[in-house]
């Protein structure tokens, strides 16, 4: 009736990567003591988790400076500048784990919407 779903791949791997970043934060709040504040915009959903449940953190941007002098602010272009300029030996095979990986999963969510598929078909008869 419907036919395929064009979206469904990218709504499965924002799903995926997203509840991933989120047991991260919260693994790395829970297991490190770190407090974590994590925003999640996109067109699909927004997704906000804090670690802290008293609403004190993150605090505002104007205190940010003067309570933390040591910040380390990154961005999308930081991140990818040093993934692009990678010298050290440990990043360049952290970048090349992470990229096997990413083929790894990739391969498998792709065997999994097959599976997905073939048992779609096998039950609609």
């Amino acid at each position: 009736m419907g036919g395929p779903d064009p979206g469904r791949r990218d709504r499965a791997i924002f799903r995926k990567r997203a509840g991933t970043l989120v047991d991260k934060a919260h693994a790395l709040a829970s297991l490190c003591g770190a407090k974590v504040y994590l925003v999640i915009d996109h067109p699909r959903a927004t997704v906000v988790y804090n670690s802290v449940a008293d609403g004190q953190w993150p605090p505002p941007e104007k205190t940010m400076e003067p309570a933390y002098p040591h910040v380390q602010r990154l961005t999308y272009s930081d991140m990818e500048i040093a993934k692009g300029s990678a010298e050290n030996d440990e990043v360049k095979q952290l970048l090349q784990y992470y990229d096997y990986r990413s083929q790894l999963l990739q391969s498998i969510d792709e065997q999994d919407e097959g599976n997905d598929a073939s048992e779609e078909s096998n039950t609609s008869h």
